[in-house]
C-alpha cells in the first residue's frame, strides 16, 4: 500500500509520523517495487502495531495470516467455494 495509506492504515498518522517512525528503525522499512514506487506490505504494519500493544508478532519467516476481505464477504453471505447455501434447505 502506499505511503499515505499505510500512514492511515496504522492508526490515522501522518506521513511525517511515518517517515519519522521508520528512520528511527521502529517501523518497518518500505519496499522499494519499481523507480520511485515505494509500498509497505500489510503484514509487516499488522506485526508492527502487534509488537506496539504488547502481543506477539510473527516472524519475518511465519507472516500473518489474514483472511481475504472476499473471502470473509462470500462467508457472511453463506458462499463457501462458490457454492451458495440456500435458506430454504
Amino acid at each position: 500500500m502506499s505511503e499515505e495509506l499505510a500512514a492511515s492504515y496504522v492508526g490515522g498518522i501522518s506521513v511525517t509520523t511515518l517517515r519519522k517512525e521508520v528512520a528511527e528503525g521502529r517501523a518497518p522499512k518500505p519496499h522499494h517495487i519499481s523507480g520511485r514506487r515505494v509500498v509497505w506490505f500489510i503484514e509487516e504494519l499488522d506485526a508492527w502495531m502487534d509488537r506496539i500493544k504488547g502481543q506477539s508478532a510473527p516472524g519475518p519467516t511465519q507472516p500473518k495470516q489474514t483472511q481475504n476481505s472476499w473471502e470473509a464477504a462470500a462467508q457472511a453471505a453463506g458462499k463457501i467455494s462458490g457454492q451458495r447455501r440456500s435458506a430454504l434447505r
